[in-house]
């Protein structure tokens, strides 16, 4: 049977990475972002617009009406990063988080689990983060946001699991993607960051997006049957505990 994934911040990083993994295995894909789409294909949707907006999502349930497509997967992959401390932070900042990290999920969901229900099947993958259980110095409200959505994950699929609907969350490790770079931009030292970051790491590097999307594949497909309200966790075993090779504790 012919599959369909949604798949949120699809033009860059871990969103794009999925998209590309799933086009690979013959399976349609609608991404949404507020930039345009990374290529054309016939097998490729796509909806410019914020996912925080219900227009956005509109625009999605539309497209998929065109193509005469049903929604099998949901990947939420479309973050907002603001650095700072509660008091260096804005409204706007705090807005612009919680809109984009959890309004954003919770609007794609509304969208596409009433097919799910009805259909009795559907695999959802919430990307989360390892800062959705540890802290990190300078992101209060990103590590905010991201707890919500392990919290999230959970209750979605134990309210959901006898309509035959997986939930999951992957929560990747530092990964190389343009919200880590803008990450990067902030630092005194972004060249120091960098090399920190990775010596911290045991495997000794940043993850790739692609390494990321592979586990989101495992997590959406047939062979993840038996796995719902999990956690997920790829982070080339930086929060495994501390890395006597470095000297540094993996956080």
């Amino acid at each position: 049977m012919q599959q369909t994934a949604v798949i949120t911040g699809a033009a860059s990083g871990i969103g794009a990475a999925t998209a590309e993994r799933f086009l690979v295995k013959g399976i349609n894909v609608i991404g949404v972002d507020l930039t345009p789409a990374f290529r054309e294909d016939d097998k490729l949707g796509w909806v410019q617009g914020d996912v925080s907006k219900t227009e956005t999502w509109t625009q999605v349930s539309e497209e998929l009406t065109k193509r005469e497509w049903d929604a099998d997967i949901l990947v939420t992959s479309a973050a907002y990063l603001a650095v700072g401390n509660v008091l260096d932070l804005t409204d706007e900042q705090w807005a612009n988080t919680i809109n984009v990290n959890q309004l954003g999920l919770v609007k794609a969901v509304r969208c596409v689990l009433p097919q799910m229900i009805e259909r009795k099947h559907g695999a959802i993958v919430t990307v989360g983060s390892i800062d959705s259980y540890m802290a990190e110095q300078g992101l209060i409200a990103y590590c905010t946001s991201k707890g919500g959505i392990l919290q999230f994950t959970r209750s979605l699929a134990l309210d959901h699991a006898r309509d035959g609907i997986r939930v999951n969350c992957v929560c990747p490790g530092v990964t190389d993607t343009p919200l880590f770079r803008h990450h990067l931009s902030t630092a005194s030292d972004p060249e120091s960051f960098l090399k920190t970051r990775e010596q911290r790491n045991p495997i000794g590097r940043l993850l790739k997006p692609e390494e990321i999307a592979n586990t989101i594949a495992f997590l959406a497909s047939d062979e993840a049957s038996g796995i719902t309200g999990a956690q997920i966790v790829a982070d080339g075993g930086l929060t495994t505990g501390f890395d006597f090779r470095t000297g540094e504790e993996g956080a």
